[in-house]
This record gives C-alpha cells, sequence and structure tokens, in this order.
C-alpha cells in the first residue's frame, strides 16, 4: 500500500515538472512587448453575426496587430458572440468581468452597455467601438467633455451621417416626400439616429414614417405594413435588429418598386440604392489599435472619446430599373462611390486609401499670417476633410493653430515656438508664413497652403522640382480666365488697376503676372503700391482717381485683409469692382474668380495624411486645388454702376441675386 501511494506521488511529482518546463517553454516563445513578458487575455463581445460587426471583428485584429499584439504570438484572444441576444449579452459581459482578463473589448452599442455595467467596478479596462454616440448609452461618457468618462473605459464614437443620407436622398430624387424607417427602441443608438432623421426630416419637408419592432423576425411585417401606407422609399439606421433581417426590408421595397437606402455599407450588395456611412473595417481598426496602445501601457483615462466616421458611399445602379418614381444618380455621386454595382450587376470598386501608420501620434502646428476669409474657409475644409479621415485627432495626430495677426516679428517668434513644440509637420498659411518656414525649418515637413505662387516665395524653382522638405498647396490665381472673361463679356475695358503690396511677394508676381498678360492683350494695368492695412482707403481713391475702366484686384493677404475699404473707394467712384479672390463677392466685389479655399482645406488634409503615411515631401509635387470658384453679385454691380450681361450671368456658377 504504501509503495503505491510511493509511485503515485512520483508519478504526480513528473507530470507536473514536465508541465511546468511545457508551461515555461511556451511563455518564452510567446514573450510579449508588457515589462512582464507574459502574454496577454483579452475578451471581445459582438452583439450579434451581422456583416458591419464581422467587418469591425476583422478590423480589432489588424489594428492589435498593427500595435503589435498578435494571436499566437504575444496575445490570447477570446470571441464572444451573443447572436442578438440581449440575455445573452448581459451572461457573457458577467463572464467576461469576472474572467481575470487583462483588457475586455465590445463592439456595438448593446454589447458596450452589457460589458460596462458588468464592469463598472473598474477593475478591468475596456476599450469598444461601433457605438453611434457612446454619450447615451448610459456608460458614464459626457456629450461635451471628450475627457469626462470612467477612468477604465475608452473608445470611439462613429455616428452615421444621418442628415447628408437624407440629403443625398433628396438630391436623387426631388420630389421625394415620404420615408419609412422600422426600428427597435430598445436600442439607444437606433433612437438616437431616428432623433436625427426627425430633425432633418422635418428641415427637408420630407415625412417621416415610423414603426418599431422588439426582435428581428417582426422586421418583415413592419417593412411591408410601410410600402402598404405609400412611403416612397424606406430608410435603415444603424439598428443591429433591423440589420439582421434586412433581406425582408429590401424584398418587401422591391414588391412596392421603392428603394432602401441606408448608412450601413455596403447593403447595396442585398438591394438598397445607396449607403452613406462608415468604412467599418476602419472603425473597427482603430479602435484595435487604441486597444493596443493601452495593452503597452497607455490609460484610457487620457483618451478623448470622441466621433469617428470614415466616410464610405457604395451605390446599386441596378436598383433603377425596377422603381416606380424617377430617381437618379448624379455624376458627382458615381465618382464619390467606393463601390458601384452597375446594371449589369457586376462591380466596380474604388479602393480606399491605404490605413495609415498608428504607431506615432504626429504634432501638427498650423501657422497663420494674418486672419482672412481665405484662411477661414481653408481651415474649414481642412476641419470637414479631417472628419472623413482615417487619421483620428488625438490618436494619430494633435493640430495647433496660432496666427500672427499681420505682425511680421509675432510671426517669426511663433515659428520659434512651433520648433520648441518639436512640432512633426509644419503647415504654414499664406506666402510670409511660408516664407519664415522656409528660413528656420529644414529638418521636418512643411506643408503650405494657401500660397500663391509657391516658386515666388522660394520654395523651389518650378512645381517638381523644390526644397526636399517643402510641399504645399498653391492658390495661383486665374489671371488669363479672368482676362478672358473680361475680353468676353466687357470690351470696352482697356485700361484696368489694380493695387499691390510691395513687401508681399505673392503680390509683387500677381502684379507682374497681370500687367505681363494685359501688356500681350493690349491692356493697360495701372498700379498703386499699399504698405498698410491704413493706406489702403487712401491709395484706392488714388487709383479710381486714374483713367481706369474697372479695378481687377489681385489676391494678397493685406487687400484681402481690408476689401472692404476697397469697395466703399469703388461704389463712392462708381467704378466696376472684380477681384482674383473667391471670397470678396460677399465684400463687395461684382464679379470674383478664384481658388475655391475649402477644396483648398481638403487638398492640404489629404497632403497631411500623404505623408504621414510616408510618402516624401521631396517628391510631391505642388498641387493646385481642382476647383475654381466663379461667382457674381447683382446686387453689388448696381452699387458699382456695373451692368452684367446675360451672357456671362450663365457662364456664372453662383450668382446672387
Amino acid at each position: 500500500m504504501l509503495h503505491t501511494l510511493r509511485r503515485l506521488i512520483l508519478g504526480l511529482f513528473l507530470i507536473l515538472a514536465a508541465a511546468s518546463v511545457l508551461l515555461l517553454s511556451d511563455l518564452g516563445s510567446r514573450e510579449g512587448t508588457r515589462k512582464d513578458g507574459r502574454v496577454v487575455r483579452v475578451a471581445l463581445l459582438q452583439h450579434a453575426s451581422q456583416s458591419i460587426l464581422d467587418e469591425s471583428r476583422e478590423g480589432v485584429f489588424a489594428g492589435l496587430k498593427g500595435a503589435g499584439w498578435e494571436v499566437g504570438r504575444n496575445l490570447d484572444l477570446k470571441l464572444y458572440n451573443a447572436e442578438g441576444d440581449n440575455a445573452v449579452s448581459q451572461t457573457i459581459a458577467k463572464e467576461m468581468a469576472g474572467g481575470g482578463y487583462d483588457l475586455l473589448m465590445s463592439i456595438s452599442t448593446v454589447s458596450l452597455q452589457a460589458v460596462a455595467n458588468a464592469n463598472r467596478a473598474g477593475k478591468t479596462n475596456h476599450v469598444f467601438g461601433v457605438v453611434s454616440d457612446p454619450a447615451i448609452a448610459g456608460v458614464g461618457v459626457s456629450a461635451t467633455d471628450p475627457l469626462d468618462h470612467p477612468a477604465h473605459l475608452a473608445g470611439f464614437g462613429t455616428m452615421q451621417p444621418v442628415g447628408e443620407v437624407f440629403r443625398l436622398a433628396r438630391k436623387m430624387n426631388p420630389a421625394l416626400a415620404s420615408v419609412g424607417v422600422v426600428w427597435n427602441a430598445a436600442e439607444a443608438n437606433s433612437e438616437a439616429q431616428v432623433k436625427l432623421a426627425r430633425q432633418i426630416c422635418a428641415e427637408l419637408g420630407i415625412k417621416l414614417v415610423e414603426t418599431t419592432v422588439d426582435n428581428s423576425s417582426g422586421v418583415a411585417e413592419a417593412a411591408s405594413a410601410l410600402v402598404a401606407r405609400g412611403v416612397e422609399a424606406i430608410w435603415v439606421g444603424g439598428d443591429v435588429t433591423v440589420l439582421t433581417a434586412v433581406d425582408t426590408v429590401m424584398a418587401a421595397a422591391k414588391k412596392g418598386r421603392i428603394p432602401v437606402f441606408t448608412v450601413i455599407p455596403p447593403n447595396v450588395k442585398r438591394g438598397a440604392l445607396f449607403d452613406l456611412g462608415a468604412d467599418y473595417h476602419e472603425v473597427g481598426r482603430l479602435a484595435g489599435n487604441l486597444a493596443g496602445e493601452v495593452l503597452s501601457g497607455r490609460s484610457p483615462a487620457g483618451v478623448e472619446i470622441k466621433n469617428v466616421m470614415p466616410e464610405m458611399l457604395t451605390v446599386n445602379r441596378s436598383v433603377l430599373a425596377g422603381l416606380k418614381d424617377k430617381w437618379s444618380l448624379s455624376t458627382e455621386v458615381m465618382e464619390r462611390a467606393r463601390l458601384v454595382i452597375e446594371a449589369d450587376g457586376s462591380e466596380q470598386v474604388r479602393q480606399a486609401a491605404a490605413p495609415l501608420p498608428p504607431r506615432r501620434k504626429w504634432k501638427i502646428a498650423v501657422v497663420n499670417y494674418v486672419e482672412s476669409i481665405p484662411c477661414e474657409e481653408t481651415m474649414e475644409g481642412l476641419h470637414a476633410a479631417a472628419k472623413r479621415s482615417k487619421l483620428v485627432e488625438g490618436l494619430d495626430y494633435e493640430m495647433t493653430v496660432r496666427s500672427a495677426q499681420g505682425d511680421m516679428a509675432a510671426l517669426s517668434g511663433i515659428f520659434d515656438a512651433v520648433l520648441t513644440d518639436s512640432a512633426d509637420i509644419v503647415v504654414p498659411l499664406s506666402t510670409p508664413a511660408l516664407q519664415v518656414a522656409i528660413q528656420k525649418i529644414r529638418d521636418r515637413p512643411v506643408l503650405f497652403s494657401v500660397v500663391a505662387n509657391p516658386v515666388a516665395a522660394g520654395a523651389g524653382s518650378s512645381y517638381t522640382e523644390h526644397l526636399p522638405n517643402v510641399t504645399g498647396v498653391s492658390v495661383l490665381a486665374p489671371i488669363e480666365e479672368a482676362l478672358d472673361t473680361i475680353e468676353r463679356h466687357f470690351p470696352g475695358y482697356r485700361r484696368i488697376g489694380t493695387l499691390f503690396c510691395p513687401a508681399e511677394a505673392n503680390s509683387v508676381d500677381l502684379r507682374d503676372s497681370m500687367e505681363a498678360s494685359c501688356r500681350r492683350r493690349g491692356i493697360t494695368l495701372e498700379c498703386v503700391a499699399v504698405n498698410s492695412p491704413g493706406e489702403l482707403p487712401d491709395a484706392t481713391l488714388a487709383l479710381v482717381s486714374r483713367p481706369i475702366d474697372a479695378i481687377v484686384q489681385v489676391s494678397d493677404n493685406l487687400s484681402n485683409a481690408g476689401f472692404s475699404a476697397i469697395t466703399r473707394a469703388a461704389r463712392q467712384a462708381k467704378m466696376p469692382l472684380l477681384s482674383l479672390n473667391s471670397t470678396t463677392v460677399e465684400l463687395g466685389a461684382a464679379i470674383s474668380f478664384g481658388r475655391d479655399y475649402r477644396n483648398t482645406g481638403e487638398v492640404t488634409m489629404e497632403l497631411i495624411e500623404r505623408v504621414i503615411g510616408g510618402e516624401d515631401p521631396a517628391k510631391i509635387p505642388f498641387i493646385l486645388p481642382p476647383k475654381l470658384y466663379f461667382s457674381a453679385s447683382l446686387p453689388n454691380a448696381r452699387e458699382l454702376g456695373m451692368s452684367l450681361p446675360q451672357g456671362l450671368l450663365d457662364e456664372v456658377g453662383i450668382v446672387i441675386q
């Protein structure tokens, strides 16, 4: 008996010893980036088997891997799926919270709520994604302060573009008067989107017909009821209950010969006319990358919870033929779409830009010489493009904006501060800002914008041969186009005048370029120099006292900031006033020609993306934004004593009556 017991103890010891050797060997092979070298354990809850959640989950894997965490090497990732059952979701969440994991993750609003409630004590860090509005989920996230949230909780909101999707539907069918929606009132994300839909429908004069369901089995009947009530289209929001049964919505709409449009791409593959929403793989990647940073030591408490909406538009042309009302897909829509299903069912895919490296937070310093409408509109365009970008502010970059308020000494000091702050990318707005940047910065990218002629500013010898760390967006004035228009519609204007600033290289360059072009055309150009804003009124009066037929004002910082003074003098003298700045019609010009500054900002953001994505500024040519802006104002023309011919008004993009 004793001999047998000794054998059992010895056998048990050998088994334990062997197991210990195997365990130690395994840990050594899977050592990660944690200081303790162990494999980390992460649990992820997905609410249902639904396409956007599946895509997001795959994105999470990619984001974790991009941040250095890979299953089988240093990461043990446990996946849970509640298959659309709220009770099951809560049970799983409790298991996750008590499972000793290093990190909890959730995708969808319902999953966020379940895990956050189970982990209310905050024993484990929690990263979430694919949530329309975290602030309404009841988990302690503030609607106004991005840093006001539980210290253990971090993630992103992805509020779908509800307003834009209805505006797009109205553009496709200007007569659209009623839209139906099926939604589950138990889903906070769905309720938030329906509230937005009510607002935009009231604004557009569209009747929103609603019906609610408790589960996916009731979706087919609810959709059929909407068709029977005569709605002209059905909208599907980010409602997981409805999306689980979205095929039944498509079937009911097809039977009624009306379209379905959604905020969840790519439901066009299931029969929707169009989808405008987020690239959910990218949303998941961002959440996965954030999770990786938290695993590597980043505190969730310092993460700003913001809305992230990397836009994705998909369209299905094959749906058009079966509709009872007239719907159309414009060229602009087709060019914007990432996926197009053609009339014959074939698919045309326009690939999205490759995901941008998320491994560092870039410091971007925007430096403006003087406040002006062109710079304001450029920044508006830049911020709008940033919201659509794969880059996420606060995660991939932080941006500061400084202005010298027209003071050259202050401008130099700002650039010194930018260097002290160790900015990674510097974005000078306007020629003076670019010139100071060229003098002071040689060791990091300088991406200029709102610069009339970067070659004249000293940035290079041509648009392709330039300083190795400098590239950017030129807003070269369309002088030839403007003079062509003047000769075509105002052939009597043979003597024109302009003001210019000798201290601004761009202003002198524009004066010289216009003078050369006028000389070739047999037009006389009268020029008056202005050195400060206080001189503008008297300088304009001096200009209009000369024998000229019209003022054609070049665009520079001085005249842009003080254009109202030019307007007053021109009106006093009843002198026609045209401008090479696209923003000056609202300041009194009768006609303006110029670059679209919002488009300039969009292109600037694209350039920032390219450089962060790894492109060398030395190999990027200077860019001219593609959109020109040509506008006219009949009231301004009357104040200036001008008559605008119908032929010109037919050419103008925007006419203010």
